[in-house]
């Protein structure tokens, strides 16, 4: 059993983001979506269980990426320097996705739950704004 329960999680992340902004993302116990205002309405995941709570939200499609070796070396030059946060590559409906995510223990507080959140977000931004000349431009 997860340290927290959706219902408080849920709890200190619409006290932290707002009601509107937090959302029960399907059947699971612990899997929760946030909004964030503050970071051009980036959504970020958060799934908890017995052992960690996880954030985490895309960055881009492999399909978006230019390049995919100097992206993937970009990315691998990126990921020391971006705090609580790492770059990775998961599948999702198929199809390469590029992440932004960060690990916390089950036994982190409420504070590191939200600050986790917000520095994702900022990460996130960060890492997009580094890496645009890699991207496929519309």
């Amino acid at each position: 059993m997860s340290h927290w329960t959706r219902e408080q999680l849920h709890q200190i992340l619409t006290e932290a983001f707002g009601a509107e902004r937090v959302a029960t993302l399907d059947d699971t116990e612990t899997t929760l979506q946030v909004v964030l205002a503050d970071a051009g309405d980036l959504e970020v995941t958060l799934v908890a269980s017995e052992h960690q709570v996880y954030c985490s939200t895309p960055l881009v499609t492999g399909a978006q990426v230019r390049d995919r070796a100097a992206f993937n070396d970009a990315c691998m030059r990126l990921n020391p320097i971006n705090p609580l946060s790492n770059l990775g590559l998961a599948t999702v409906d198929g199809q390469d996705v590029y992440v932004v995510f960060g690990e916390l223990s089950a036994d982190s507080t409420a504070e590191q739950i939200v600050h986790e959140i917000r520095t994702l977000g900022v990460n996130a931004i960060d890492a997009i704004e580094t890496l645009q000349t890699y991207l496929v431009t519309a």
